[in-house]
């Protein structure tokens, strides 16, 4: 009788769960109040002027007003489309207006929430072994290079991104686990809503392949089919540093190594490490970078059979970094410490299992190594986050460690800020007749001018084709009425850029201040025909019509404005200004109501009440004006005299 050939049944073999070592219940509490502490002089940080306009400031009107949901949940900013993010900053909003508070205190909770994810992610990961877990979250919890996610507003969309991200890896680890489908379709949520808050998670179902390697699962079709629907498309927008292919691969290999490297030790943190200049040979840094990066591939395959551990953390470090490694240039950055949210969790994997191994079991052992790094990243990032606290620190902190084109041209821009703000003052002194206190704040608001100038101009030094620096530079010669220094730099940051639209605005709002006003209208059509939606240029453009009493032109020109800017007060009234001096009294009401509805400016009711003067209604111009002049507005001796008051 012929022997029966075995058939060999086991097709899949279901990994079993391990026995569950009980988490230490002080474990993440402790976690928790380390990372909050560490993140308090956030709380009484303000914004700073480096994309917080554009995400919460002035720029940004839809977060201001919820009624305008549909909008807000459609309308990319700065290129990317990130509705939940834009969601939470327009709840920010409607908790505390500008005040920052809050915006800080959702930044840190997200944070604490992504800090417990981290826990629960590498505690499955490493088939519940605590220490390993506690090791991974407490640097992600407590890493310097981590508070710029934190402490800028504007990186709401990292910390939000990273919660559904690494809930979404929780989950597909979950599902391999124990073949869950309700995990995968839950791991499919967090994929979505992950991009719904960053572009970036277009990089998940590659991430999730580095848990494929760790839990030693075989190359097979299967592995690839049950990640596709996680390949949701997404186009993803290029910065516009190009320095050939060559040398963009050695950024990106030099990406790779000083992560690696300032992990470990976080020395000359900045928010922005500008790229080596376009003219100069690159640091040997960049050159030493490949061969770092053939050293971690030589690592991740002499570990792959024995210490599968270490071939997943480099794998998920490298997976989570290839968006950002400027081998196609992403931002103005060579590196940025932002971009290490996430990729970081791979290595503090690594040296979680690497203290479990030196341990070997004998916690005070562990402990004793944790703790001095601890203290020692704890009291870095407490340090760190101070910087975050005013735009003032922040790019004092960048030229002290990282002096660039960029740092220099931020700065310089507070000091026109503050420059304006002390003239406003010192005008509303002289104003006042309090002719001293004027004298020194128009002697203050001078040095800050100037201190602006040298900064523009050391941004030059070290980047003559920055444009914006040039143009920067003129705005303030402008403010101080020195038209000549302007037009050159205005003309330069032209020559540098042809098609820079806004030097060209500029250009014409310089002409139609010295009353030359065929050449403004020049300018302006010019800017108009290369950038239809420009803002700004419909105001310049509408404010020299009105100086010409071209006023059906300037109504044109204000309405589209108020197309790009629904509600505007102030524009809505010089409408009605406008209507007006064409003897379109009836129209002129209309808008100059609907001002005041919007905003009850005491230069409003006057303009109202010149328009019921028009219109014979004296008793209306008459309470107008006076409400006007009890506001502190100084009336027209004989139209005062014509309303009857003295």
């Amino acid at each position: 009788m012929a022997k029966k050939k075995k058939i060999e049944k086991h097709i899949h073999t279901k990994i079993v769960k391990p026995k569950a070592v009980p988490i230490p219940n002080w474990h993440i509490p402790l976690i928790l109040i380390i990372t909050f502490i560490i993140y308090i002089p956030a709380l009484s940080a303000g914004f700073v002027n480096w994309d917080d306009p554009d995400y919460v400031g002035g720029n940004n009107f839809l977060i201001r007003d919820l009624s305008r949901l549909p909008e807000l949940l459609t309308t990319p900013v700065q290129g990317n489309y990130h509705p939940l993010t834009m969601f939470s900053l327009a709840l920010n909003f409607a908790i505390s207006g500008e005040n920052e508070w809050s915006y800080h205190l959702f930044n840190i909770i997200f944070h604490l929430i992504n800090c417990f994810l981290v826990y629960r992610l590498a505690y499955l990961l490493s088939k519940n072994n605590p220490l390993v877990a506690l090791v991974t979250s407490l640097l992600f919890a407590i890493h310097p290079l981590h508070v710029e996610s934190v402490a800028w507003i504007s990186e709401r969309k990292d910390v939000l991104y990273a919660l559904f991200f690494i809930a979404g890896h929780i989950s597909y680890t979950k599902y391999i686990d124990t073949s869950s489908k309700k995990q995968y379709w839950l791991t499919l949520l967090f994929v979505v809503l992950s991009l719904m808050s960053k572009p970036a998670a277009v990089i998940f179902p590659v991430s999730l392949f580095c848990i494929d390697i760790l839990r030693r699962r075989q190359f097979s079709f299967k592995l690839i089919t049950e990640k596709i629907l996680f390949f949701i498309p997404a186009v993803g927008a290029t910065g516009e540093e190009y320095f050939g292919l060559a040398k963009n691969i050695l950024f990106g290999f030099y990406g790779i190594m000083m992560y690696f490297v300032k992990m470990i030790i976080p020395f000359k943190l900045s928010a922005f490490y500008p790229f080596p200049p376009l003219n100069e040979k690159l640091s040997a840094a960049y050159y030493v970078a490949p061969i770092f990066a053939l050293l971690l591939a030589a690592v991740t395959y002499f570990s792959w059979k024995k210490y599968r551990f270490v071939a997943f953390g480099i794998c998920f470090y490298i997976a989570n970094l290839l968006l950002v490694l400027q081998i196609f240039s992403v931002g103005s950055a060579v590196i940025a410490e932002r971009y290490t949210y996430v990729p970081y969790i791979g290595l503090f994997f690594i040296a979680g299992y690497l203290l479990d191994r030196f341990a070997k079991g004998n916690l005070t052992k562990a402990y004793a190594v944790l703790a001095p790094v601890t203290i020692i990243f704890s009291v870095l990032s407490f340090l760190q986050v101070r910087t975050w606290k005013s735009g003032e620190t922040l790019w004092d902190t960048v030229i002290k460690n990282q002096p660039c084109s960029r740092a220099y041209s931020a700065r310089a821009t507070l000091f026109r800020r503050d420059a304006n703000q002390l003239k406003a003052e010192a005008d509303q002194a002289k104003n006042a007749k309090k002719e001293q206190e004027a004298n020194l704040k128009y002697a203050e608001a001078n040095k800050n001018y100037q201190q602006a100038i040298n900064y523009y101009t050391e941004a030059v030094k070290i980047n003559a084709i920055d444009h914006e620096s040039y143009n920067n530079r003129a705005n303030i010669y402008m403010d101080l009425n020195n038209f000549n220094a302007a037009i050159l730099d205005y003309k330069q940051a032209l020559v540098v850029k042809p098609d820079y639209y806004v030097a060209l605005d500029n250009m014409g709002a310089l002409y139609a201040r010295r009353g030359m006003f065929d050449s403004a209208l020049y300018y302006f059509s010019e800017v108009l025909r290369q950038k239809p939606d420009y803002k700004p240029t419909y105001s310049n453009r509408a404010i020299t019509f009105m100086s010409l009493k071209r006023y059906d032109e300037a109504i044109k020109d204000w309405q589209r404005f108020l197309s790009y800017q629904p509600n505007d007060a102030d524009v809505t009234n010089t409408i009605g200004e406008c209507y007006r001096m064409l003897g379109k009294n009836q129209e002129a009401l209309g808008f100059i109501n609907t001002a005041i509805q919007l905003d009850p400016q005491p230069a409003f009711f006057l303009n109202r009440s010149y328009t019921y003067k028009n219109l014979n209604n004296i008793d209306n111009a008459r309470n107008d004006a006076l409400t006007a002049k009890k506001a502190g507005i100084q009336l027209d001796a004989a139209f005062a005299a014509s309303l009857g008051i003295q």
